[in-house]
């Protein structure tokens, strides 16, 4: 469980199927950047090297190509 609302009842009772599916893949992706960052860290910490980075890989970029496609001219700026 994620947040303290977030009990199954609520989530049966009052969200989408839509909206339990995002809200497990997005817990999912939570859990497994936790994982890489705890690893990247014991791994710094068990090399004894203080240059090593994280090993985080950002995969959640928006891709505006599809987005134009799907939306075009819809949305003004302005």
């Amino acid at each position: 469980m994620m947040y303290a609302w977030a009990t199954p009842e609520y989530i049966l009772d009052q969200m989408s199927m839509e909206q339990v599916m995002m809200y497990y893949e997005k817990g999912l992706k939570a859990v497994e950047l936790q994982a890489k960052v705890f690893w990247s860290i014991l791994g710094q910490a068990m090399s004894n090297n203080q240059q090593a980075e994280p090993a985080i890989i950002d995969s959640d970029k928006p891709d505006l190509e599809k987005f134009s496609k799907i939306y075009g001219n819809m949305i003004k700026r302005g």
